[in-house]
């Protein structure tokens, strides 16, 4: 299987007032087209910064001092922002571990998967509207056109963290990288969104990176893993 990111001597430094810090110190990790790769290590180990830095939503005071991310053959480290904004979340896109804060409360969760639709895609409102029905019944939620109009407040937190998976399926992405997506939930709800992801992969063939701390979830869930210990 041929690689579809290849990250090659990754190095990111956080500027800080005592000075600087390295979070990441020359990663180098590959993703194959189609497969689960867990990235596996303690709070703190640079696991979430190192997926932050692929797709450039790094905070303002950290910065990538060295290597590359190759992503069908561009090396992401270098193209400008407006050209990331073009791939995030089209090519590659992430789900994030607390579904509260990716959804905005006062929008209904219809107008959160149109917007990630209609930002990459020349279609009409009336297509996007059908396919955010077509994600919502994708990841398993009932009655998509009634869901459609509800807000945030109305679902449980497992049924949010469907809805932060659909919107990150809302343009096909070729690369899904999950930061520990299971982590603000309760097992039996874990055990759901873990069924569905690797549902989804057989359906869509999507490539995907899962950060995690849980040994548990990657035997379910990986091919192959990667573990992170103080940014190495």
């Amino acid at each position: 299987m041929s690689n579809i990111l290849e990250i090659n001597n990754l190095a990111v430094k956080f500027k800080t007032d005592d000075g600087e810090v390295e979070a990441v110190r020359n990663v180098s990790l590959n993703l194959k087209r189609g497969e689960t790769l867990a990235i596996v290590g303690e709070s703190g180990c640079g696991k979430s910064v190192l997926c932050k830095s692929i797709i450039k939503i790094l905070p303002q005071n950290a910065y990538v001092e060295d290597g590359e991310v190759l992503f069908k053959g561009n090396d992401l480290t270098k193209v400008s922002q407006k050209h990331m904004n073009n791939i995030r979340g089209k090519d590659i896109a992430m789900i994030f571990q607390d579904p509260m804060t990716a959804l905005n409360p006062t929008i209904s969760i219809g107008k959160q998967i149109l917007e990630a639709i209609l930002i990459h895609n020349k279609i009409s409102k009336q297509e996007a509207k059908k396919r955010a029905i077509e994600l919502i019944n994708l990841v398993g939620i009932d009655n998509p056109k009634q869901r459609f109009k509800q807000y945030p407040h109305h679902f449980s937190g497992g049924m949010r963290q469907r809805i932060v998976i659909a919107i990150a399926l809302a343009c096909n992405p070729s690369v899904l990288i999950a930061d520990e997506p299971t982590t603000a939930l309760d097992v039996t709800i874990q055990a759901q969104i873990i069924d569905l992801i690797k549902d989804l992969q057989k359906k869509i063939g999507i490539s995907i990176i899962f950060i995690t701390h849980d040994l548990g979830v990657v035997a379910e869930i990986a091919d192959r893993v990667a573990v992170m210990y103080a940014g190495r």
